[in-house]
């Protein structure tokens, strides 16, 4: 199943890698993803779930709440996983203090309390909850984003 396929309502986990992915890798993690997500269960029960790289640079799993939702201990397993692939591709997915901005065609990853002073950039924003949003508040320039919080 692919995020596409899933209610704009579900619940999304993303994590941003430390770098970028190269196409083997990019592919390699899709795979995983996808095999994880048919998988993912909570309390005995297939959770409808999705798993994809998007951007290069992050991977998301996503779960569509209507035939049952993620519960902790679920979560906890997904967790596992993706520390799991970090260990795996040597990347780090849980670093919260440095954040992806495009200026031109480069991405940056850079230290989180430097985003305002990359003032008409675009920011990958790694604080998303809902899958709807990664349509139109994933890639935001740096002032939207600071306009919505």
């Amino acid at each position: 199943m692919k995020l596409n396929e899933l209610s704009t309502e579900s619940r999304l986990w993303l994590y941003q890698s430390n770098r970028k992915f190269d196409q083997t890798e990019k592919t390699w993690l899709n795979e995983r993803l996808e095999e994880f997500a048919e998988g993912w269960a909570a309390h005995g029960k297939d959770l409808k779930a999705a798993g994809e790289v998007i951007s290069d640079c992050f991977i998301a799993l996503a779960v569509d709440g209507s035939q049952g939702d993620a519960s902790g201990c679920s979560i906890d397993t997904s967790v596992h996983f993706v520390k799991e692939l970090g260990n795996e591709l040597n990347v780090d997915f849980f670093d919260r203090t440095k954040v992806w901005v495009e200026e031109g065609q480069q991405f940056e990853l850079i230290p989180f309390r430097d985003l305002k002073s990359k003032s008409g950039a675009r920011f990958l924003n790694p604080m998303l909850t809902r899958l709807g949003d990664l349509s139109d508040k994933f890639a935001v320039t740096v002032e939207e984003f600071y306009e919505t919080v």
